[in-house]
C-alpha cells in the first residue's frame, strides 16, 4: 500500500476518536479544525507516526494544537458559564441539587489538578487510553504515569470527601474548566 493509502485508511479509523478528544477540549466550534490540523500535521510528519498504534501520537499532536488554541484565544468554557449563569438565573429544582452539588466537588477537584494531571486522567477516562499510552501523550514514562496517575486518584479521593467548592473558585491555568 502506498503512503496516500495507509494515511487515508489511518484518518478514516482515527478521524472521530480525535474530533471527540477536541471537541471535549475546546467545543463544537473549534474541534473540527483541531482535528484537520492534527491531520494536517501528520501528513507532513507521516514518516514519524507510529504505524502500529497512531492514536497516541494523533492525541499528542491534538493536544499541543489545543494548549496553543487554548493559550491564545484564553477564552471560558462556555458550556460551564451557560451552565451556571442558567442555573443562577433559573434556580435549580430540590431533586437535581444534589446531582448538581456532587457534579460541581467532581469538576472542582478535577480542576484543581494541574494541567498535566487532569490530561492523564481524562487521556485514561474519556478518551479510553490505557496507561502506557496516556502516558506517551503527556510525555512521560509507564511507571512515571502509574505514580502520577495513584497520587491523583489519592488527591481526588480526598477532595471529594471534603466541603465541596464552587466550581467558578479555581479554574485551570489555561482559562477553561472542564466538562
Amino acid at each position: 500500500m502506498s503512503d496516500e493509502a495507509n494515511f487515508t485508511s489511518m484518518f478514516q479509523e482515527h478521524y472521530e476518536a480525535v474530533l471527540r478528544y477536541a471537541w471535549r477540549r475546546v467545543g463544537p466550534a473549534d474541534a473540527a479544525d483541531v482535528a484537520a490540523d492534527t491531520f494536517k500535521v501528520a501528513w507532513e510528519k507521516y514518516d514519524r507516526v507510529p504505524k502500529d498504534q497512531p492514536l497516541p501520537w494523533l492525541y499528542t499532536t491534538a493536544r499541543n494544537l489545543t494548549l496553543n488554541l487554548i493559550r491564545r484565544d484564553n477564552r471560558r468554557d462556555a458550556i460551564a458559564d451557560s451552565l451556571s449563569e442558567d442555573l443562577t438565573r433559573h434556580g435549580a429544582e430540590e431533586d437535581h441539587a444534589a446531582t448538581l452539588a456532587a457534579r460541581q466537588a467532581a469538576l472542582a477537584a478535577l480542576n484543581s489538578l494541574s494541567d498535566g494531571d487532569r490530561e492523564l486522567v481524562l487521556l485514561m477516562s474519556w478518551e479510553g487510553l490505557d496507561l502506557r499510552q496516556a502516558a506517551a501523550v503527556v510525555g512521560c514514562s509507564r511507571p512515571t504515569a502509574a505514580m502520577r496517575l495513584h497520587r491523583i486518584r489519592r488527591r481526588l479521593r480526598h477532595l471529594l470527601v471534603e466541603e465541596p467548592q464552587p466550581i467558578t473558585d479555581r479554574q485551570p491555568s489555561f482559562g477553561r474548566s472542564v466538562i
